[in-house]
């Protein structure tokens, strides 16, 4: 019975210890970072010809949807370019608005609306003035 309470201890603490590594973070900026890419195509094997040139792989552009976040941790700002899809899209946040966010070495890790954990490589941090990474103000009886 002592190792089941030390097991559940444990356990609880680690939850504890995993929730507060989110913070709340103020967005700077929510804006579309879509690009153009380009794919290869080939020929299909049926012998039908996708492109003028028969035998030669061409270039058919695709586009990658994904949006580019600011937000201000502990007088810093941090930039990351995420995927939009079913669980995060540009018209998610505003900026001013708070959200759940982490900085884990050189990747930014945020709760969306849904409360689903996305992760992005950070592109570019910068040190700002205190007054624009402000914490959000207690309301009434708080």
């Amino acid at each position: 019975m002592k190792a089941r309470s030390t097991l559940g201890l444990l356990l609880l603490l680690s939850c504890l210890c995993s929730a507060a590594e989110f913070r709340q973070a103020k967005v700077l900026e929510m804006r579309d970072a879509s690009e153009v890419g380009a794919n290869t195509v080939a020929d299909s094997s049926e012998g039908i010809v996708t492109l003028p040139t028969a035998g030669t792989p061409g270039f058919v552009p695709a586009m990658l949807s994904r949006c580019r976040l600011t937000i201000a941790v502990d007088n810093t700002s941090y930039s990351a370019i995420f995927p939009v899809n079913k669980h995060l899209r540009v018209t998610d946040f505003n900026p001013g608005d708070f959200i759940s966010a982490r900085i884990d070495g050189s990747h930014m890790i945020i709760k969306t609306l849904d409360g689903k954990q996305v992760k992005a490589k950070i592109v570019s941090r910068e040190a700002i003035a205190p007054a624009a990474a402000q914490k959000p103000a207690a309301g009434p009886g708080k």
